[in-house]
This record gives C-alpha cells, sequence and structure tokens, in this order.
C-alpha cells in the first residue's frame, strides 16, 4: 500500500505549486461528495470548513467518510508523480440549540480534527 502525503509533505518535497494542485484537488473531490445545499471553504492553510445543514450524528459522520474515502481512493497526479493524500477529518455537530455559538463550533470541530490527526490521520473524529 503507498503511503500518504500530508500537505506539508507535499509542498516540502514536489513544491508549492504542487501543494496548491493537491489542495485544489482536494476541494474538487470534496465538493463531488457534498449536497447540493452544503457549503464549503477554505478556512485556512490546508483546512476547510464544511457547513452540512440538517444532518444529524450518522448523516454528517456519513458525509465525512464519504469526503475521506473521496481522497484517499485515488492518487493525486503532479507530472509524471502520483501523490497519495489523505485528509483528516474533525467534526462538530449543532444539535439545533437555539443561541449556538458558531465560534464554539468551529472551535469543537478544530479539536476533533486535532484527535483525528494524533491518532494516526486519514480519520473522523467528532
Amino acid at each position: 500500500m503507498p503511503t500518504s502525503t500530508n500537505f506539508k509533505q507535499v509542498n516540502d518535497t514536489y513544491g508549492h505549486p504542487a501543494g496548491d494542485a493537491a489542495l485544489q484537488e482536494a476541494a474538487r473531490r470534496m465538493r463531488l461528495a457534498l449536497r447540493p445545499y452544503d457549503r464549503m471553504g477554505r478556512y485556512g492553510g490546508e483546512e476547510f470548513l464544511i457547513v452540512a445543514a440538517g444532518c444529524d450524528s450518522n448523516q454528517t459522520m456519513a458525509l465525512a467518510e464519504r469526503i475521506r474515502s473521496a481522497m484517499s481512493v485515488e492518487p493525486v497526479k503532479n507530472q509524471s508523480d502520483e501523490i497519495h493524500v489523505t485528509v483528516s477529518l474533525g467534526i462538530a455537530i449543532h444539535g439545533g440549540q437555539v443561541g449556538a455559538d458558531a465560534t464554539a463550533l468551529i472551535a469543537a470541530a478544530d479539536k476533533a480534527l486535532y484527535r483525528a490527526k494524533k491518532a494516526g490521520r486519514n480519520r473522523v473524529e467528532c
């Protein structure tokens, strides 16, 4: 099985143009996994933020798994090289509480993301 590469390693090994291309391909694959009314944007560096309205925890985990799988199923092509990139996902679920704070949701998702990275990457944590 090929070794997966994180985005910092792509930049360090293949250069920033390859890193940019890998980010663009990641965004394309994520968009394909989303529903038409979900929203996605680059949050910073190699991090993306997705808002998937109306999802319960099972639906959110299924969406995150579709995204994770979409990245790991096929390498990103860089000239003659194939770069095996995976994603780690941290999710937070709103749950419909009145007055839920977007900042708190993002912080919860960020904590889950770091748990996913610490647990070995290429995984989903909630």
